[in-house]
């Protein structure tokens, strides 16, 4: 069982390889520069990690578990129609990604394409993830059906899978053009794709 303080050191490891990867990806983040950026020796990082990519592996799931985590909060907070909370998860997405401050960026944008070929492992969890986070759109959409702020008209599972994929893609072009025009068609697209009644 770790202590406070272990659980503090590892904790703070991986936070300092969350920024790392956000600034530069997974496979430029030597592992002498996450141990010299977070101050600690490199047996403080294998008594927590067996490996870089267990490492990654660890991170990924921590994201996914805060990912979700902030889903659930968003979509059950009272006061708005579903369909708003959807929107202003969508929009939340385009602002982050557009962020000057990196550890902001989606985490699943940065390494998909990066990972998906070298880790096995880190994949799947990615993969997990992307399955998760469209399951929990999918029934977000559902209950906007039932609450009657979203037409009863479209499916709601099909229309999550497309519509996180689309975020995704978006996400990726406007990295690669360094423009917010993707994600603001993104929004233009998925306020059509979740029509009023």
């Amino acid at each position: 069982m770790m202590t406070k303080k272990s659980d503090a050191t590892r904790q703070h490891i991986l936070e300092t390889g969350r920024k790392l990867i956000a600034e530069q990806g997974f496979s430029s983040m030597g592992l002498s520069l996450l141990l010299k950026t977070a101050g600690v020796p490199k047996g403080s990082f294998y008594h927590y990690f067996d490996s870089k990519e267990h490492f990654g592996c660890v991170l990924v799931q921590q994201y996914l578990d805060e990912y979700l985590d902030t889903l659930d909060e968003l979509f059950t907070s009272d006061g708005t129609s579903m369909r708003e909370k959807l929107l202003q998860y969508w929009h939340l997405w385009a602002n982050y990604q557009h962020s000057e401050d990196t550890s902001k960026h989606c985490l699943t944008v940065k390494l998909s394409a990066e990972i998906a070929d070298i880790s096995e492992d880190m994949r799947e969890l990615l993969a997990q993830m992307a399955t998760k986070v469209e399951q929990r759109i999918g029934d977000a959409i559902e209950v906007g059906v039932k609450d009657g702020s979203i037409s009863a008209k479209i499916d709601a599972r099909m229309t999550a899978q497309i519509l996180y994929q689309m975020w995704l893609g978006a996400s990726l072009v406007g990295k690669v053009t360094r423009e917010k025009t993707p994600l603001y068609k993104a929004l233009e697209v998925t306020e059509m794709m979740l029509p009023a009644p």
